[in-house]
């Protein structure tokens, strides 16, 4: 009797190994894609959602959703989504549209981490905010107020908002931690406001880094507002390049590549607008909020790139044409980038 009871437990001990053996193989974390030299790469993306656009919004989400799809059935699966003008609370229609994004792209059945951070409004009523999402485990997230601007979008009408930068420290399976940083910089401000915003940026993130162990690669990316179609905002650009930051797409596609005066537009009319990033010609969305006027295409959307061990290797705009598949989810088009991570 005691010989069947022992092989009873017997049989139940390896019965649950079993289990626990195919459990662990079944959750096993995916590794970074690779390229095919078997260099590690992600893909990034940052898009402005448009938060005042609501009639639309599960359409442009669904569009957003039903690309990164794509993508991953491609295996160039998106990465890291970069998101501004977050919006929720009741008069939105929605408790976050962040949030919304991470369910459409899990019925599809793609999961990622979701991290938000607010920037202005009343919760429950209408909040805007900045939010990341990542396909790898996002290990914490910390944010900073940048210095506050009352924005006027015409003349005579005045709105006082609050800017903010967040950080997301990523795990990245077969390679270690990145920082990934997402900000939203003022649009209707003096330059020099938005260059002091920019200061307070790079403290920001000169400080995090000095109190965290190692020499990370640094990802920033979002919407600048900075259109070096506008001389006075150059000195903003450089204060970022002239912190060892990269241009991702400027450097692939040979413009703006160098931060002098003369410095070579991405976003233009010979190049049939292919760099820019706000307002493409052809957007239904391309209509100031406040105005209702038409506004002139821009490039204002970057993603930078810091750090040894990080390259650039693709940098495309996207969302940016009735054309192809997608189309327009917002006023602003996507910057997607490919990175090498070494």
């Amino acid at each position: 009797m005691e010989a069947i009871v022992r092989t009873d437990k017997m049989v139940i001990r390896l019965l649950l190994l079993s289990i626990l053996i195919s459990s662990l193989i079944l959750t096993k974390p995916q590794i970074a894609h690779c390229n095919e030299n078997d260099g590690i790469s992600l893909k990034v993306l940052t898009i402005n959602l448009l938060f005042s656009e609501v009639i639309y919004r599960e359409t442009r989400l669904g569009i957003i959703a039903d690309f990164v799809k794509a993508e991953k059935e491609a295996r160039e699966p998106v990465d890291i989504i970069l998101l501004q003008e977050v919006v929720g609370g009741s008069l939105s229609g929605t408790m976050n549209s962040a949030l919304d994004l991470k369910k459409k792209l899990a019925f599809r059945g793609l999961e990622y981490d979701l991290s938000y951070r607010l920037a202005n409004g009343l919760p429950g009523l209408l909040t805007v905010g900045n939010a990341i999402l990542s396909r790898y485990k996002i290990l914490w997230t910390i944010s900073k107020t940048l210095p506050f601007v009352t924005e006027e979008p015409f003349d005579g009408f005045e709105i006082p908002l609050r800017r903010k930068v967040m950080m997301s420290r990523i795990k990245i399976p077969g390679f270690g931690k990145i920082n990934v940083y997402n900000t939203h910089l003022c649009a209707f401000c003096d330059p020099e406001e938005r260059f002091e915003q920019t200061e307070v940026l790079l403290d920001f993130i000169e400080t995090v880094e000095k109190f965290i162990w190692g020499k990370n690669p640094i990802i920033l990316g979002g919407d600048f507002n900075i259109d070096l179609n506008i001389a006075e905002n150059l000195e903003t650009y450089k204060l970022i390049t002239g912190k060892n930051f990269v241009d991702t797409y400027a450097t692939i596609h040979d413009c703006c590549t160098n931060t002098d005066n003369d410095c070579i537009n991405c976003c233009c009319e010979e190049d049939n607008y292919d760099g820019c990033t706000f307002t493409v010609p052809g957007n239904p969305y391309a209509i100031n909020p406040f105005t209702r006027e038409p506004e002139l295409p821009q490039r204002i959307d970057y993603l930078f790139r810091k750090g040894k061990r990080i390259e650039t290797w693709e940098s495309t705009i996207i969302f940016n044409s009735d054309d192809t598949d997608p189309t327009w989810v917002s006023d602003h088009s996507g910057v997607l980038t490919k990175i090498g991570l070494d």
